[in-house]
């Protein structure tokens, strides 16, 4: 049998290329959201569990507060999360409990804009590895001065051990807080 010189060259030239590609393969294309090797963590063990951590997270206020303006210096910096750059530990944890960053900063804003405080689980509705969380909680209206109780549910699904947030939808926000947020996003020039 007889080798052809071009035969090796061609050989040569894909090991090269192969063992300086692999490596690099997690750099070029880094994973966008969880993935099903990452340890399981406590506080999103279950749906119940991480939506808990979201709102703990979020609430800012003392639940028998009745002044709104108490609770009105963020602890978190929405941009930071979009971004995902230079955000502090509480940033990342709260991140770490979404989808992607997009979403938990969209989702963090619309939350901290109506000031919401004293969320409580009422029920959920689980489907394989989605599952529907309905939240009773209170905001504060726009042009109001007073808590208003509210409703919202929150979707989220499994990957791996873990539960993250997929999407936030309440009365205001039919459709979802992030596809509201990535339609307007897309539509702007």
């Amino acid at each position: 049998m007889k080798i052809k010189l071009w035969w090796i060259i061609v050989l040569l030239t894909l090991i090269t290329v192969v063992g300086y590609v692999i490596p690099r393969l997690k750099y070029w294309f880094p994973s966008s959201g969880p993935s099903a090797s990452e340890p399981a963590r406590p506080e999103q063990a279950t749906p119940d569990a991480t939506v808990n951590a979201v709102f703990q997270m979020v609430d800012q206020g003392e639940p028998n507060e009745d002044n709104p303006k108490e609770a009105l210096d963020d602890r978190l910096d929405d941009t930071h999360l979009f971004s995902g750059q230079e955000m502090t530990p509480d940033e990342k944890r709260f991140a770490g409990l979404f989808l992607e960053n997009q979403r938990s900063a969209a989702i963090y804003h619309y939350l901290r804009a109506n000031l919401a405080k004293s969320a409580t689980i009422t029920g959920d509705s689980p489907t394989g590895d989605t599952v529907v969380v309905s939240v009773a909680l209170q905001t504060l209206p726009d042009k109001g001065s007073d808590w208003e109780p509210s409703t919202c549910t929150v979707e989220l699904k499994k990957r791996g051990p873990n539960w993250y947030v997929d999407e936030l939808k309440s009365s205001r926000m039919p459709t979802g807080v992030f596809a509201t947020f990535r339609q307007r996003f897309n539509s702007t020039p």
